[in-house]
């Protein structure tokens, strides 16, 4: 969750050539509520309804005397986003998570006067926080594999393992286009540097979802991934002309906001192109900006639904005002309607300020109806029985299918200069798998590497390939037949820079030094380090996602079972790289 350049604005007009009649059209979609109930909320549970904050459930309890229905008596929020690691020492220990979280859900769902928003990212599936899940491919192997019908897969599983435990909000897909091949942070989160690549591709996630009755977010706009800042530690930007942004990030927006997209993600992105208006001479992120999300997105743009901020506690929301609960409050009147992690205080300080006249409570209002709308539309605005819906009893199957589908279309062969695919054991028997990453991934490799032996081969895996380790052994690597390069730097494991540092350069810097006929370069991550760093190796393959699915197809691939068709979503060869 869903984490700079600073730019002078440019002087171009404010309004975008976007139809007008064609907006008007768009009545389906508007954020005007038929249920009209909202009208009688209280001023506390109006403000509630804008805040999605963290479950801590021992916190909150404290709040309200032990009790969660006196927490909610106090503050009447109206979404959590399910925070497990404030769980991690608060579980029982003879419960699993997937145990515990649903029914923490149902423990706030029951004392909650209203039904409850329950949100996560689960960018790549809920089997990352939930072992009984799903752990998906990432979003990039949507662009290699160009299968709407893989895509629509992608979002149904999702969302129906999502529903299964009660969750009804997912701040997913991402929309971004990684055009900067050393952005820190979107990089494979992304599907395609191509809008046109990327866009059917977030239609047919958008639509399982709404199949699914999951609301769908896509985020984080106005776009990410045009420069080299991480939004979490820093105020980022997109920074293309306006011409630019309109044919590539603006179309994918505008095309989802016409076919009726819920909610959009505003990032901590500031928009020179677009931007005027200053903050202590500083351009703010689209978070802090009225120009941004009430004159761009909801007057131009023509979006009827809920604007959610990024989380307020980022470091590119920093730094504008004097703390992360003014920077809150700024964001909700600035346009934002639900607002991402706020503090409890947000509530009392938007009250004593509406009730002060210092924000006009026609914003409140316009915030309110629209995520009233949404409630309507998705059956959230009286409580049922249960909050989750039971996995159709094909589920498993259905997932083993579409995602051995995806990632055996998904694989990407960038060349193969020799024609040493496919291996044999005949030929190749002893097989050296060096994993180059900043955490140690041999524990997560292990499906190649059992893979590769089921096979006949003798496999050797190892992570600290450091120079200075090696050089006084190297003799002994002369019995290697293949050495395999398995790159796992996945965005946000580590945060900073996406280039390698320290022992990883090092373990680089080892690899030059081996027969370079011998090398095979695998990224299970970024999808620009092989030809960045070893586009001299015979063979290179990105994979994108070190899953198990990823891991096999890319042993078939190796093998000659499968024969890979895709094709990079991404430029491979930018300049700036050499």
């Amino acid at each position: 969750m869903m984490r700079k350049i600073l730019m002078g604005a440019i002087a171009l007009p404010l309004i975008l050539s976007i139809s007008c009649s064609k907006k008007s059209t768009q009545s389906s979609h508007t954020s005007i509520a038929m249920d009209t109930s909202w009208k009688q909320l209280t001023l506390r549970e109006k403000i509630g309804q804008t805040m999605m904050v963290t479950t801590d459930l021992y916190a909150q309890k404290k709040i309200g005397n032990g009790s969660l229905q006196e927490f909610f008596a106090k503050y009447p929020i109206g979404g959590f986003f399910v925070a497990q690691w404030h769980f991690t020492y608060q579980k029982p220990d003879d419960l699993i998570f997937e145990e515990f979280i649903p029914r923490i859900m149902r423990e706030y769902d029951s004392a909650s006067k209203f039904p409850l928003f329950f949100s996560e990212d689960f960018e790549r599936g809920a089997g990352y926080n939930y072992n009984t899940c799903t752990k998906l491919p990432v979003l990039m192997t949507l662009g290699a594999a160009n299968s709407k019908d893989l895509a629509y897969a992608y979002g149904k599983i999702v969302s129906a393992e999502s529903r299964s435990m009660g969750f009804n909000w997912l701040l997913h897909p991402v929309a971004d286009l990684n055009m900067n091949p050393l952005h820190p942070l979107v990089i494979e989160r992304a599907i395609s540097d191509n809008a046109e690549l990327a866009l059917p591709l977030l239609q047919s996630q958008l639509q399982a979802m709404k199949d699914q009755n999951v609301i769908s977010t896509i985020k984080h706009f106005p776009g990410d991934g045009v420069t080299i800042c991480d939004q979490h530690l820093i105020t980022s930007a997109n920074n293309l002309p306006m011409d630019q942004w309109r044919k590539t990030f603006g179309k994918v927006f505008q095309t989802l906001i016409d076919e009726g997209v819920p909610t959009i993600m505003v990032g901590h992105l500031q928009f020179p192109a677009y931007q005027k208006e200053t903050i202590h001479g500083e351009l703010p992120p689209a978070t802090l900006s009225r120009e941004i999300m009430q004159q761009l997105l909801k007057q131009e743009m023509g979006f009827k639904g809920v604007v959610v901020s990024d989380a307020m506690n980022m470091g590119g929301a920093s730094g504008f005002y004097d703390n992360a609960l003014e920077a809150s409050v700024k964001c909700f009147e600035a346009g934002a309607d639900m607002i991402l992690w706020p503090s409890l205080a947000y509530m009392d300080t938007v009250e004593a300020r509406i009730l002060r006249g210092e924000i006009p409570m026609q914003r409140l209002d316009d915030a309110v109806e629209r995520i009233w709308a949404l409630r309507e539309k998705y059956g959230l605005l009286t409580k049922k029985a249960t909050i989750s819906t039971p996995l159709p009893p094909n589920h498993a199957q259905y997932v083993q299918e579409k995602m051995t589908e995806l990632a055996t279309k998904a694989v990407t062969l960038i060349q193969d200069k020799n024609n040493d695919i496919p291996l044999s054991p005949n030929k190749t028997k002893k097989i050296f798998m060096v994993n180059i990453s900043h955490n140690d991934k041999r524990a997560v490799l292990q499906t190649m590497k059992k893979e590769l032996e089921s096979r006949g081969f003798q496999v050797r895996l190892e992570h600290d390939f450091h120079l200075y380790n090696w050089e006084w052994r190297w003799d002994s690597l002369a019995q290697y037949d293949k050495f395999i390069v398995c790159f796992e730097n996945k965005y946000f494991d580590p945060i900073g820079s996406p280039l390698l540092k320290d022992k990883e350069a090092y373990c680089l810097w080892s690899i030059k030094n081996l027969p370079k006929e011998k090398i095979i370069s695998v990224s299970f991550s970024n999808p620009y380090y092989n030809t960045f760093y070893l586009k001299t190796a015979p063979v290179l393959i990105n994979a994108y996602s070190s899953d198990d699915y990823m891991q096999k197809a890319v042993v078939q691939t190796l093998m000659g079972e499968i024969k890979p068709t895709a094709k990079s979503p991404v430029n491979l060869y930018h300049q700036n790289m050499k």
